[in-house]
């Protein structure tokens, strides 16, 4: 039988349903996974969108690298004062993908055609960066406190 996950509901947000330490493939820390719903607990069905898309992680990471070299700029971080060994060695999607570390998966809904991963990057601990997919590809980027 299917892992189904254990989602509690936020007191204060009662449609916002988390479920903590999910674990998300080989050599990464467990994630966060947030699912909006209208204020009904997830049903199996929302645990098996997750877990397909856990299933693909680590295309979706390349996926949405693409977008986090949007926000990545050498220079910048190299004028704040940061080791060349904390920075990109080059910038490519694969480099990026290996230095991005997922926290959260945040459904809009429980179908899934629509959700969020959210990364931090290692020169960059104050920001989340939030990469949106529509229908399992990647579409914006936005930074977020």
């Amino acid at each position: 039988a299917m892992a189904r996950f254990n989602f509690t509901q936020d007191p204060e947000e009662p449609d916002l349903w988390a479920a903590e330490n999910v674990a998300a493939g080989k050599g990464r820390p467990p994630i966060h996974v947030m699912i909006q719903t209208d204020g009904e607990e997830p049903g199996s069905g929302a645990s098996k969108v997750v877990k397909a898309i856990i299933d693909q992680i680590d295309d979706q990471i390349l996926a949405a690298a693409e977008f986090l070299l949007d926000n990545y700029s050498y220079e910048h971080y190299k004028k704040l004062g940061l080791e060349d060994s904390q920075l990109l060695q080059e910038e490519t999607p694969q480099a990026m993908a290996e230095k991005a570390e997922l926290r959260a998966l945040w459904l809009f809904d429980e179908d899934g055609d629509g959700y969020e991963l959210w990364f931090t990057l290692p020169w960059d601990p104050v920001h989340t960066y939030d990469v949106e997919f529509e229908d399992g590809e990647p579409v914006s980027c936005s930074v977020n406190d």
